[in-house]
């Protein structure tokens, strides 16, 4: 473990019955923390307080640190998307100050491992320190079930759920709470050790493979000054779960990386102030309060951090974008942005109402830079589009500021778990579904972005205006023996390239033991699966195609491709790309007309997608309308025939709803053109 933590005063840290909480002001207490914690701003408050800065020459650690660190040969960074062995999470835990346990106007906010600062009814009224008491919350409050939902998600994703507890005996207690939910709880790990909040997204190791055998390893960026218990947790994923750690000073949250699992790294420009000033983590001799100091670390330029960013982690590049300033000020990409795969990204979409809002503009900016880049295979990155949450009454914010103040709402802000993606959303979940129409709606939204991927709905409304959800509360641990498939996926409109040849599939692909076999599985129309075996080249890379040359359709305007690939190594291990293919989740681009001839990209993230897709009674699909342009809408089926037609002519932000209980059930697609514009989306009845 990290030497901040010199000496766990387990004595300080007993474990107690807690009365039952009826108290206002502890309920509040708590929201203010949830509220204040994931805060830029607010976590480095320490650094007004009276805590000193330790003498330049004084080091907590004698593990060799470096801005510019240097990994193990042959090492890469695992997109998200790839497959996990276990995710790190905690529950919530109440810091209590002794003799006052059953009073909720006292709290302690731990600073080092045994001490706390106390406060008295706010971070107003500070009343001196020492000892506290840790307690997990199991009150079946929606804040404190979050958590165990979690861990039950986690599961369901066929991972291990790593919980951090306070102590021990804290296991029993974290499984019998699960019981009473009827939550799974056997498929878990415990890493004991002291900690002082929860957002391990942001506190917690980045992972990666390294050397012949794609060993995992973390790093270990430096997390708030002030946040010396937080910042040891890959310290204790170190010493308990065997997993090396490199450790460095610069200061990074984990929200704030974005990586195509390629070689190229993200992040936004917060961290470029992290690392302006020269204060360390805290660090104390385990004995003396007059000894908890703030370490001296060397203040960086932004030069320095972006070059160390990219000899660290991002061979590609590491590209440093504008941060959101109304994003409950954390300055964090995971608040709009992630990656379904090495080639593309999917974005939360500012409704055309907030086009005033400065993060909208800086949204906008931000998303045309991305998808400029580069992929690993010199095509510029894909994107996607989910939508915008709402509020309560499932309408617009009134304002930025108030957005910001309340809410910070997101989907984006989830957690892949192998064929599983943990969802926030903000109404309650009753049979696997949100309870608002206009939350369960857009969660189908979601769905359509992410084919085959069982989505797992967690109400995190209780995290409003934290700045944070599901994501930042969640850290990946990558599994062993990976499959690496990277491919240059044919999606979308792309299919003039491929009418009347044959469409290429190459794909780089290792395991630690050898490639045994590969293959693509294809369909056409949604007929029957065809295979084609992918052929070992130079470099680990397999080819093949896909035969459309030979491919008919009575459509005069579309043939729908659907595939993935299988890949079997040596030592016996099988896995597809897209990971959830046994699920529903394939690469789809079509023959024939080009539906998107002539569109700009501007235009096309105005149509939104279908949801839900697949539909029974009804789907809809959100339009952004601001031409006043009218247009001629058609349902047309894989034949080529026309199922309806009718006429569009609105303006804003609308729903366009389509009655599927009257089509027959099959693959549609739905076009909206006028003279200027031919949009197509796709639409699947059941």
């Amino acid at each position: 473990m990290k030497k901040i933590l010199i000496l766990a005063l387990s004595i300080f840290c007993l474990g107690t019955t807690m009365a039952q909480e009826n108290n206002t002001t502890r309920e509040q207490m708590r929201q203010y923390l949830l509220q204040t914690q994931h805060k830029r701003d607010i976590a480095k408050r320490h650094l007004n307080s009276n805590i000193q800065l330790a003498p330049a020459q004084k080091q907590s650690s004698t593990t060799p640190k470096s801005a510019g660190l240097q990994l193990p040969a042959n090492n890469w960074f695992p997109g998200e998307w790839e497959e996990v062995k276990a995710i790190v999470v905690t529950c919530y835990y109440d810091h209590l100050v002794p003799g006052h346990e059953n009073d909720g106007n006292w709290f302690a906010d731990p600073l080092v491992s045994g001490y706390a600062d106390y406060y008295y009814g706010s971070y107003n009224n500070q009343r001196g320190g020492g000892p506290y008491i840790s307690v997990p919350d199991t009150s079946n409050t929606n804040f404190a079930n979050v958590f165990f939902y979690l861990m039950d998600a986690i599961q369901t994703g066929g991972a291990e759920a790593w919980v951090r507890i306070e102590s021990a005996a804290d296991s029993s207690i974290i499984k019998r709470k699960l019981q009473r939910m009827n939550l799974r709880s056997d498929n878990m790990k415990f890493i004991v050790g002291p900690g002082n909040s929860f957002w391990f997204r942001d506190c917690g190791p980045i992972a990666f493979y390294y050397g012949d055998q794609d060993s995992v390893a973390m790093v270990d960026f430096m997390y708030y000054p002030g946040r010396a218990l937080d910042d040891s947790l890959p310290s204790l994923i170190e010493e308990q779960m065997g997993i090396p750690n490199y450790i460095t000073t610069i200061e990074w949250e984990g929200g704030n990386c974005v990586v195509d699992g390629a070689g190229m790294v993200l992040s936004s420009d917060a961290l470029y102030s992290n690392n302006a000033d020269n204060y360390g983590q805290i660090t104390w001799d385990g004995v003396n309060e007059s000894s908890i100091n703030y370490e001296n670390k060397p203040s960086l330029t932004q030069a320095q951090v972006r070059d160390s960013l990219a000899h660290i982690m991002g061979p590609r590049g590491a590209h440093i974008l504008p941060a959101f300033k109304y994003d409950g000020g954390t300055g964090h990409l995971d608040l709009y942005c992630d990656m379904w795969d090495e080639n593309e990204f999917v974005f939360s979409q500012f409704p055309e109402h907030y086009k005033n809002w400065t993060d909208y503009k800086t949204a906008a900016k931000n998303i045309d830079t991305l998808c400029n880049y580069t992929s690993l295979f010199g095509n510029k990155f894909k994107r996607h589009f989910i939508p915008f949450p709402c509020t309560n009454a499932g309408g617009y914010f009134s304002s930025q500021a108030v957005y910001n103040a309340q809410f910070t709402r997101t989907y984006s802000n989830h957690t892949f778990v192998n064929n599983v993606i943990i969802q926030p959303c903000f109404s309650n979940v009753v049979n696997g579904q949100p309870s608002s129409e206009w939350d369960r709606l857009r969660i189908d939204s979601v769905a359509a972005a992410y084919p085959g991927y069982t989505i797992y709905p967690i109400n995190v409304a209780s995290f409003d205006g934290s700045g944070g959800a599901i994501h930042c509360i969640t850290k990946q641990i990558p599994a062993d023996n990976p499959i690496r498939i990277l491919h240059p996926s044919i999606t979308g409109n792309t299919e003039q390239a491929y009418t009347g040849t044959n469409a290429p599939i190459t794909a780089t692909i290792t395991n630690r033991s050898g490639i045994q076999s590969a293959k693509v599985v294809y369909r056409v129309n949604g007929g029957q699966w065809n295979e084609a075996s992918l052929t070992a080249g130079a470099d680990n890379t397999f080819s093949s195609e896909i035969p459309t040359s030979t491919f008919t359709s009575n459509n005069e305007d579309f043939t729908t491709v659907e595939y993935y690939i299988s890949a079997t190594s040596n030592n016996g291990k099988t896995i597809t790309k897209p990971m959830t293919a046994s699920q529903g989740g394939y690469y789809t681009f079509y023959l024939g007309h080009n539906p998107a001839a002539g569109i700009n990209l501007t235009d096309e993230q105005r149509f939104g997608q279908f949801y839900p897709n697949p539909a029974t009674d009804r789907a809809s699909i959100e339009l952004s309308l601001n031409d006043g342009k009218q247009y001629e809408v058609l349902i047309v089926d894989l034949m080529g025939r026309i199922a309806h037609r009718t006429t569009l002519n609105a303006q804003g932000d609308i729903v366009f709803n389509i009655e599927t209980g009257k089509l027959a059930n099959g693959i549609y697609n739905v076009v909206f053109q006028n003279r200027d514009e031919r949009i197509v989306r796709r639409l699947v009845v059941k």
